[in-house]
């Protein structure tokens, strides 16, 4: 049998096979939610150490203004009941520092968190704003800088951070506005600060967002150019030689799920090519290597190039019953239509299928991939020898073949 779709452990980039790259320039993210979400798994540990510092040295500033409040409004009950609350919004940052170490693979952990301690942070800067009426010009700054802390200093979504600090400067504005203190020349300073704190901050973060999803794309566009088969856009042989079917078969040994390969062969390849050309042996790779690609699970399954002619096709959770009916597929696919070449030819060809599967739930899985390649090559061979165009199968138990399919 085989399953649809599973969740599988991270593993290195061959997972997204064909991921879409584009990037949203006004949200500066990718727009394929899968490549976004790989994006920020990457780059998780560097920005959540950022962003536990952040918070740490927000907290502790934070606090330390609360000095401020006893200078204007004096060892008052008003003033105390500001310093507490920075010690609230301190606290909190505390508790989302200890969230980030507890849970440092959460990506939603960290983007909640921040906007968490900058939503709180914001609140009750309002709360101490309203307060002391008269010390605008210092709270006016004190917003400024805020706005470059939520913008530049506090990892967190692009998104996220342009509506926090716009939001919180219309707040400010309004509140300020409603206390009456202000007069025109006071508001108009006030308007083009806020302005400028949040172009400034929406310049710079964006910037920088783009900038690391730019850095990120040529990194997978480079990594496919190395894994990819530039012919037929199949991983190479180097995909496999880093470590593809360990993690598989480690993956089927630790959930107990069942595991199949197919090597392909394409039957007499070199008489094609001594026919037609290899212009035309060419085309018949592609036609083959697209239908392998076409007729399997994206990001499950995975499509190697082995070698000259011949594909290896690795499908997780799959049995030897599921891979012996898709390789029946595709050798009636195959074999039922024809290449198209130069000069509107038309070339047939047909291909031998062998297959090694493990069974699930079997403890004695083979420790090496080598031993369920060398169990699938030999089933391709038993196809040859039984006149090619077929399909062989064989179950794989710890270092031998079970039974023949």
């Amino acid at each position: 049998m085989r399953v649809r779709q599973r969740q599988k452990d991270p593993v290195p980039s061959h997972d997204l096979p064909h991921p879409r790259l584009e990037i949203d320039r006004q949200r500066a993210e990718f727009v394929d939610a899968a490549v976004e979400g790989r994006f920020n798994r990457h780059h998780l540990p560097e920005r959540s150490a950022q962003l536990k510092l952040s918070l740490l040295f927000c907290a502790a500033f934070y606090v330390a203004f609360g000095a401020t409040d006893v200078a204007t409004l004096g060892a008052t009950p008003t003033a105390w009941l500001m310093v507490a609350l920075r010690v609230l919004v301190a606290l909190a940052a505390g508790a989302c520092w200890l969230a980030i170490a507890r849970r440092p693979e959460s990506v939603r952990l960290a983007v909640l968190s921040a906007c968490a301690v900058e939503i709180l942070g914001l609140a009750v800067f309002m709360v101490l704003c309203w307060y002391q009426p008269t010390a605008m010009t210092w709270n006016v700054m004190s917003q400024a800088l805020i706005l470059m802390a939520i913008y530049i200093a506090i990892p967190n979504r692009f998104v996220y951070a342009v509506w926090i600090a716009a939001g919180s400067s219309v707040v400010f504005c309004a509140m300020l506005l409603f206390q009456g203190f202000l007069k025109l020349d006071d508001i108009v300073a006030l308007v083009l600060l806020l302005a400028l704190g949040n172009t400034l901050g929406y310049i710079g973060a964006r910037r920088f967002h783009l900038a690391q999803r730019e850095e990120f794309r040529s990194a997978i566009l480079l990594q496919q150019l190395a894994d990819r088969d530039p012919l037929t856009g199949c991983y190479n042989r180097r995909v496999l030689q880093k470590g593809l079917l360990d993690a598989e078969l480690a993956r089927a040994r630790r959930y107990g799920t069942a595991l199949s390969v197919i090597l392909c062969d394409i039957d007499h390849f070199k008489r094609i090519n001594d026919t037609h050309g290899h212009a035309a042996g060419d085309h018949v790779l592609q036609e083959f290597g697209g239908l392998l690609l076409a007729m399997t699970r994206e990001t499950v399954d995975s499509v190697v190039r082995y070698g000259g002619e011949e594909f290896l096709v690795v499908l997780p959770e799959t049995d030897l019953e599921g891979a012996r009916a898709l390789a029946e597929r595709v050798r009636h696919a195959f074999g039922s239509t024809g290449s198209a070449v130069e000069f509107g030819q038309f070339v047939t060809a047909t291909a031998s299928f062998g297959i090694a599967a493990v069974p699930a739930l079997y403890p004695d899985a083979p420790e090496t991939p080598a031993v369920l390649i060398e169990a699938a090559d030999a089933q391709l061979y038993a196809a040859k020898r039984g006149g090619r165009n077929c399909v062989r199968g064989a179950v794989v138990t710890g270092e031998r073949l079970q039974s023949m399919a």
